[in-house]
């Protein structure tokens, strides 16, 4: 089942980019092929395990954490002569969730404008047996600006009753006429979950009666700079809202967030904590619930193996171990060995003069920062138990102020060496997962010297461990090890941030959405505007803030971030003014955005 990026190379990604772009049997009579890359779930690593999160290579996840699963997991009934392949899109770990594409069909513009180009929207929806969750299909026609044109497309949903309250994929399709202007199609997808489960998708197909340039998957661009050296560092179990809601007791964290850039809209890839380690340093989250070392023994290539091959330096510096490669309590009862992720890998563990030639001591640290030439190129730091934040309390105050702490030791010196004031150099501070398990949101800081990451930084663009890996591979010149991590995408905007506009905003990239579905928000605003009570509230169409009570809202207390509603909480069906409002007030800093539903 595993597709190793090692293993398969470049065949990999041409077999990738032929099934994004071929037409389904359906789309073989029309005059385009199908021009959603990946529509058919074949293109990523697929996995058995229900609660891991993967790359879905070709779609923007916009909430949630869709992923990509085996048929294997499960029996299904299929369609009379479908041909699902191995895998199909699933909801993943997080429950709601959605994920858009954006067709370009600017090539057949004159044709379009001509009037009466139609679209064939197809694909295989369905469910889990009375579990009512379902997956919602549509497409916005956009102009030249991103405006939309007309009206939304659908596909009908499955419910389990069309099932027969079995575990079964149904065949759905629409057709209609493209609106004169258009030239992209958006294409979204949201899982909608009820009774605790969602929907499923497979063999997305959309298709037009005109030529059209076919598309190709393409690995997300990289805008990582090249890095002599980079720190990586991951603590425990904590929400982002923990962390940027209490500077108090996190004074250091906030001042490197001064110095450089905040992942606003970070996710974590697992509950519990391992797989979180391994989806960085291997590309694959591998084991399935609270597995931890020694039982996750995996002999694929990972980050130590990756290095070492391109002729790099490597160690993990963990807090207790003592001795080089010690997985004992002895020096330290609160030491985790797994801490680090590269004693899970069979091919260190496995050999001790490798084993001790990588893994040390956090003590030993101060000596391999006194020169550029002794610091490795890569270096995973890591706290014990307690002070990485998870036996101290699990984001309480007691755990941020035990973390800030650990922090500001341990990466104080880093900032200070050689090889971060003469070399290029990197760090990345992360967290393995929340502790409240609501939606994993975590957060992350990204520090660059020799000014290669701007100061006081903001994105809410969705990154997650994975793009965590990639970006650790293009700052050191890796090759990918995964699907997974081939296709994340790098941490961009910390070396290339969006230019920040001049006042508040407020902005959605989903502004039509299934009734039940989750439906994301991005917000920003000035230094000027910055309120921890700042907040987004939807209203009924054409209502003003403060004459009625909002249906639902959130606090918006950062310069820059991301803010899921479900839209159950709404009315149904119909339009929806959505607006950024001021300080627990009603004075409106940006909109309104309208929402609607169908």
């Amino acid at each position: 089942m595993r597709k190793l990026w090692r293993a398969f190379g470049a065949a990999l990604l041409m077999a990738c980019a032929l099934l994004g772009a071929q037409p389904n049997a359906q789309a073989a009579t029309t005059s385009s092929g199908n021009l959603i890359v990946d529509g058919d779930a074949e293109s990523g690593y697929c996995t058995t395990d229900w609660n891991a999160a993967t790359t879905v290579p070709g779609w923007q996840i916009v909430s949630g954490s869709p992923g990509v699963v085996c048929y294997s997991t499960g029996s299904y009934s299929l369609p009379a002569g479908a041909v699902p392949g191995t895998a199909f899109f699933s909801p993943g770990n997080e429950g709601d969730g959605s994920m858009t594409q954006s067709v370009d069909v600017s090539s057949a513009s004159a044709a379009i404008d001509g009037g009466g180009v139609g679209y064939n929207l197809s694909g295989l929806l369905g469910g889990w047996g009375s579990f009512a969750g379902y997956a919602a299909v549509t497409l916005q026609f956009r102009d030249a600006s991103g405006k939309q044109l007309g009206g939304t497309a659908a596909l009908p949903t499955v419910s389990a009753a069309d099932r027969g309250n079995a575990n079964a994929f149904l065949a759905r399709s629409a057709t209609g006429t493209v609106p004169s202007g258009t030239r992209s199609i958006l294409a979204t997808v949201a899982f909608v979950q009820s009774s605790g489960e969602s929907g499923y998708l497979d063999n997305l197909s959309l298709t037009l009666n005109t030529p059209v340039t076919a598309p190709v998957l393409t690995r997300p661009v990289s805008k990582v700079p090249g890095y002599d050296h980079v720190f990586t560092v991951m603590m425990e179990n904590t929400d982002y809202n923990e962390i940027m809601g209490d500077p108090t007791d996190t004074p250091y964290l906030h001042s490197l967030m001064a110095q450089g850039a905040t992942m606003t809209n970070f996710h974590a890839q697992y509950h519990p904590s391992d797989e979180n380690y391994l989806a960085i340093a291997g590309g694959d989250t591998y084991a399935k619930g609270a597995t931890y070392w020694p039982n996750i023994n995996d002999p694929h290539t990972n980050l130590g193996d990756e290095l070492e091959s391109a002729g790099k330096t490597w160690k993990a510096y963990e807090q207790g171990m003592g001795t080089p490669c010690n997985t004992t309590t002895a020096y330290d009862k609160y030491y985790e060995p797994d801490d680090a992720p590269f004693i899970n890998y069979t091919d260190i563990s496995g050999n001790q003069t490798r084993c001790q030639a990588h893994l040390a001591d956090t003590t030993q640290l101060t000596t391999d920062l006194k020169s550029a030439a002794t610091t490795p190129n890569f270096s995973w730091l890591a706290a014990d138990d307690y002070y990485d934040g998870e036996a101290s309390g699990n984001g309480s105050a007691t755990s941020l102020k035990t973390q800030d702490g650990w922090l500001q030791q341990t990466l104080d010196p880093v900032l200070a060496s050689p090889a971060w004031t003469t070399q290029r150099s990197l760090l990345v501070v992360t967290w393995d997962e929340d502790s409240t398990e609501a939606g994993n949101h975590i957060a992350t800081i990204v520090l660059g010297s020799q000014g290669t990451v701007p100061a006081r930084t903001t994105s809410s663009s969705r990154y997650d461990h994975y793009s965590t890996g990639r970006t650790i591979e293009a700052a050191l010149g890796l090759p990918a090890m995964t699907v997974n991590d081939a296709y994340a995408v790098p941490l961009n905007d910390a070396f290339f941030p969006t230019a920040a506009a001049s006042g508040p905003t407020l902005t959605t990239t989903t502004p039509s959405v299934a009734t039940g579905a989750n439906v994301t928000f991005q917000y920003s605003v000035p230094a000027a505007d910055l309120s921890a009570k700042n907040w987004i509230g939807i209203y009924p169409a054409g209502v003003t803030p403060g004459s009625q009570s909002s249906l639902t809202w959130q606090y918006a207390p950062n310069a820059s971030g991301s803010l899921t509603f479900a839209t159950s909480a709404l009315k149904g069906a119909g339009s929806y003014g959505v607006w950024l409002l001021a300080n627990d007030g009603y004075t409106p800093l940006a909109g309104p955005v309208t929402l609607t539903l169908h």
